[in-house]
């Protein structure tokens, strides 16, 4: 599960383990707050006499939780990829052990500090919760500082969320610029950075431009370099990376991204000579995309496991340590503790032992997908798993299919569980799973983390390899699965190509082995349908034995995972003929008095 993070010194597990559970609450994006969230933070308190605080995106996702003393809380500092003319995006919900809900100095100071979109106070008595009360930033005075706009106490149940979303609205528009004021979701301006070894006349970037878009981020500009590889030391020759620096300047840029995962030293020495300015590698892009876009228990430990794997060899150049961050009743807040080689290898520790935590979580769940499987196995039912380049189209074909409503976006890794819809094929039923997508350079301890999911690959009976037929960089991006496929153990499995978004198609050289649709306008389904059935027909003898009286157990199952086409009960045996897997063949035959 997510870490709950500050002081929990002397708490019982069970305690904790009841907070964990808040980052699970499901809090609709309309609502600013649920009774249910209010109730677990203030029975935290109430059992503790310690601060509990939750912090809230906008998307309704609890970012963090925290818990403290009465006068603060930490808490890893969150990115914040909003300019300091915006607001952060974060809301902060957190209870005062004193039953008060009034905003201290503390909490107006953080909300001005961070630029939070609001800060609540839940005043806790007796465990309960008895109000919340809000602030949100006014407007800015002359000397550039905020007053607060104060609203409540409310009953619990009684939240204005509406009101409280409007002036929160409101409030990022005041205290922007006039410069600044463009689009509502307006977020960090990027340049991206890339090496560009084949020298041909195509766009090097275009991939990790839709991959940063993805992840929300304004491309003002892009930098490559002719390399036959990276620098060791600084990724782009030194000459190269002092342009940068005017680039950054001249676009005003607030991140650099760079299209290869970026080792330790070489963030060291790129940070050194951007200055503030925010970096991140490919790798940690991809992560930070899996992260916002994960929405079930198992996505956010097989993303955590990632980031946990990706940032421990990595910390002297990323990690930001615990800061300060407001909530409480008095007392300093908003100052960030010091940092020092003791309290790295203490922090390194503690990441271990969270990695620790989570590969056992992760091999729970993969318990857990094999107790699945066996179900499954045990219905007889051909599974047939979807694979494929990170939007290709198949989720939006599996829609197509199961006429199910799977979430299809036009960004890449929309989808990261997996998900299964029964599909009547006309001779019978297939059990469709639809996966994460692939991507060039895909991070192995992405594909380690998200191998229980992606196992769904190596059990299926049959892939479905689906293809963006329309683009530029088909051949590449089949390569992609391919060596992805091989790395999971499943490349031997049969495969059925599937060239997807053939409505768009600017050319029509395809392979010959392969099925042309559109998952969009139904263009070549019934044929996909009748090509998946004939695949698993393929799959499957036709055999004819005489079986033992008592072997009533076989025939029910060959009745349920073959097709039989007679059985006669005879004094000598039971004489069957089906049409039945290779395995299930093996085993007849095994038992069979004859085979004819």
């Amino acid at each position: 599960m997510p870490t709950v993070h500050g002081n929990t010194t002397g708490i019982r597990q069970t305690h904790i383990e009841r907070l964990e559970s808040v980052y699970d609450m499901e809090i609709d994006r309309k609502q600013f707050c649920t009774a249910e969230l209010l109730e677990s933070l203030a029975s935290f308190t109430g059992a503790t006499g310690r601060e509990a605080m939750a912090y809230i995106d906008r998307s309704g996702r609890v970012a963090a939780v925290a818990v403290g003393e009465q006068d603060r809380a930490t808490l890893p500092a969150l990115r914040k990829r909003r300019s300091e003319s915006r607001l952060s995006g974060l809301r902060c919900i957190h209870t005062h052990p004193g039953g008060d809900p009034s905003l201290s100095t503390v909490d107006i100071q953080a909300l001005k500090s961070l630029r939070l979109d609001a800060m609540a106070a839940v005043g806790v008595v007796e465990g309960k919760p008895s109000a919340i009360q809000i602030g949100i930033l006014g407007k800015a005075a002359a000397d550039g500082d905020f007053s607060v706009i104060g609203f409540g106490p409310y009953d619990i149940h009684a939240v204005p969320d509406r009101a409280l979303w409007a002036e929160i609205r409101s409030a990022d528009a005041r205290i922007r610029p006039d410069v600044s004021k463009k689009a509502e979701a307006e977020i960090a301006r990027a340049i991206l950075v890339g090496i560009d070894g084949k020298q041909e006349d195509h766009d090097p970037l275009k991939e990790l431009s839709q991959l940063a878009d993805t992840a929300g981020f304004i491309t003002v500009g892009s930098v490559t370099q002719p390399r036959s590889k990276p620098d060791n030391g600084y990724y782009l020759g030194y000459g190269k990376l002092q342009d940068l620096v005017l680039t950054i300047q001249a676009l005003r840029a607030d991140v650099v991204i760079f299209d290869d995962e970026l080792s330790p030293a070489q963030i060291r020495n790129i940070q050194k000579e951007l200055g503030k300015t925010e970096i991140m590698d490919r790798t940690s892009l991809i992560l930070d995309i899996f992260s916002n876009r994960a929405s079930t228990h198992e996505g956010r430990l097989q993303v955590e496991l990632a980031q946990t794997k990706y940032l421990l060899p990595r910390m002297t150049g990323y990690w930001t340590h615990m800061s300060r961050m407001g909530g409480g009743g008095s007392g300093g807040g908003g100052a960030r503790r010091g940092e020092g080689e003791t309290q790295l290898e203490v922090d390194r520790r503690l990441l271990r032992k969270r990695l620790h935590e989570l590969e056992k979580e992760i091999d729970k769940v993969k318990s857990r997908r094999g107790v699945q499987r066996m179900a499954r196995e045990r219905s007889h039912i051909p599974v047939a798993a979807f694979v494929g380049y990170t939007n290709a189209g198949k989720s939006t074909l599996m829609n197509c299919l199961s006429g199910s409503d799977v979430l299809a976006e036009d960004k890449l890794f929309a989808t990261l569980d997996p998900i299964s819809r029964r599909v009547n094929l006309g001779s019978g039923e297939v059990l469709l799973v639809d996966t994460v997508g692939f991507i060039n350079k895909l991070p192995h301890d992405l594909v380690d983390a998200f191998r229980a999911t992606l196992e769904e690959t190596r059990t299926a009976d049959l892939l479905l390899h689906v293809v963006d037929a329309s683009s530029g960089n088909r051949a590449l991006q089949m390569e992609v699965v391919r060596e992805v496929l091989d790395q999971l153990g499943a490349g031997n499995k049969p495969v059925l190509t599937v060239y997807n978004k053939c409505d768009i198609l600017s050319d029509t050289i395809l392979e010959k082995d392969g099925v042309a649709v559109s998952a969009l306008t139904g263009m070549g389904i019934d044929a996909l349908k009748k090509a998946v059935a004939r695949e698993l027909s393929a799959m499957r003898t036709e055999l004819s034995v005489l079986l033992p009286l008592d072997s009533g157990a076989i025939v029910s199952r060959l009745y349920a995972s073959g097709h039989v086409s007679s059985c006669v009960y005879t004094e000598s045996g039971i004489q069957i003929s089906a049409a039945v897997s290779l395995e299930d063949a093996s085993r007849l035959r095994a038992s069979a008095i004859k085979v004819y």
